[in-house]
């Protein structure tokens, strides 16, 4: 399960600074609000199924009264007479039920509780998948704003060059002054570029701080994984074995199932309840009430008791068809959670093989993007020696610039995009764990 995963690695309550990948999945399990609402779901189903198997064991209660009475009777007829008492006693019972047998109504309670638990264990893993995906997705938004920042800065001082070369230029009367103007814009869009960086850098960190539930204002400072090539066999398993995996293991599937499952225990359940039951009962009862021979008569002490021990058996006989539209309640809910369960089945079968391609397609340009990033590069390197020698214009040089910047940036996303996809085709086949980000 994940929160065994989470827990293993032990969750603190102080903040840190510097993050991994796994530091922030870690906390996005441990304080995240939809992980402990899920936790605490489960908590209560497993208490239902406690509650459903103790139907199966022998109530017994008691009841214990003291009592202040007081009391007088008089006649007039033929004897008068004036009789008062004033007494205390105590009147103690002991009741014993225990159902015997009751055509399978326990049964199916104990099955309906069982499955709604599978259920609510089943969703608390697929809130955890869901919460892991999104730190890691937040991560990587995170981690590219990052890298954004260092691209555009860097953009920037090649603007800075280009616009120092041209006023060179200029000065010497060699070149137009609107190669200058051109490359002042070309300067001023960059410092425009890295500022907006700087702005979408920040939101991502709080979004991620969000998720570890943090404030959005609290230092945090990115780790950034190691940039490893990409294994050649990244894509080991063909779409139909993930789409079959998938079917047996996501927990959306498995919630989906439990509830199917659980709807239809009720529907038996509430068939039971129409059915008789077989109790054995017992009694016992003890006081010390004063007591009157008859009328005009004194009270005396007396004490009481009275036992007995029996079987009875319950048949409800007519329940003004209260029943029958129960039961038809409950075979519609019966059909509409398997509905639900079909439905869950494409989606999880769509989210499988749009994933699976989104990766295919983020291998081949993660691949691509190192190959334009290195032209645009040895481009610029040459449209900037070009312009210096006077035998490029300033066109040409803020062209390779842009392309450049452009590259730059696709090999930031391309790199994040395939770590990213790899780790949501993990969640949408229903096998995420800590593991996956090693």
């Amino acid at each position: 399960m994940m929160a065994s995963s989470a827990a293993s690695h032990g969750c603190t309550d102080a903040p840190d600074v510097t993050y991994t990948l796994l530091d922030v999945v870690e906390n996005s399990l441990c304080h995240n609000p939809k992980t402990r609402a899920a936790w605490t779901n489960v908590k209560i189903q497993a208490a239902q199924v406690g509650a459903a198997k103790a139907a199966y064991l022998p109530t017994l209660s008691g009841s214990v009264q003291a009592i202040k009475d007081r009391s007088t009777s008089q006649g007039t007829n033929v004897v008068p007479f004036y009789v008062a008492s004033d007494s205390t006693y105590h009147n103690d019972t002991l009741t014993l039920n225990w159902v015997l047998y009751d055509f399978g109504l326990r049964s199916a309670t104990v099955d309906n509780a069982e499955k709604m638990l599978i259920s609510a264990m089943a969703s608390q893993d697929n809130v955890l998948q869901t919460v892991f995906a999104t730190a890691v997705k937040d991560y990587y938004a995170a981690v590219v704003a990052q890298k954004n920042i260092q691209a555009t800065t860097e953009i920037a001082a090649d603007a800075k060059h280009v616009l120092d070369a041209a006023s060179m230029r200029v000065q010497k009367g060699v070149a137009a002054i609107s190669d200058q103007l051109q490359a002042k814009t070309a300067y001023s869009q960059a410092l425009f570029n890295r500022n907006k960086a700087e702005g979408d850098w920040q939101s991502a960190l709080g979004t991620l701080a969000i998720d570890m539930g943090q404030r959005p204002d609290n230092s945090v400072v990115l780790i950034e994984p190691d940039s490893a090539a990409m294994p050649e066999s990244e894509l080991v398993h063909s779409v139909r074995d993930l789409l079959q995996t998938a079917q047996k293991t996501h927990p959306s599937l498995i919630a989906a199932r439990a509830d199917m499952e659980a709807a239809q225990a009720n529907e038996r359940m509430v068939r039971a309840q129409g059915r008789p039951s077989v109790s054995l009962v017992g009694r016992y009862n003890t006081n010390n009430q004063s007591q009157s021979s008859g009328v005009g008569q004194p009270y005396i002490g007396a004490n009481g008791r009275d036992r007995y021990l029996g079987v009875q058996v319950d048949i409800p006989f007519f329940e003004g068809f209260s029943r029958t539209y129960k039961i038809r309640t409950a075979q519609a809910q019966v059909e509409g959670k398997e509905a639900s369960l079909a439905d869950a089945e494409l989606q999880v079968a769509v989210n499988v093989w749009a994933n699976y391609q989104a990766l295919k397609t983020s291998a081949e340009n993660l691949r691509t993007s190192q190959d334009i990033l290195d032209s645009a590069h040895d481009a610029f390197e040459a449209a900037e020696s070009r312009y210096q020698k006077g035998v490029a214009n300033i066109l040409e040089v803020l062209t390779t610039q842009t392309a450049l910047a452009n590259a730059q940036q696709q090999r930031i996303q391309a790199m994040a995009n395939w770590q990213n996809a790899r780790i949501q085709l993990a969640a949408s086949v229903g096998n995420l764990n800590l593991s996956t980000l090693h």
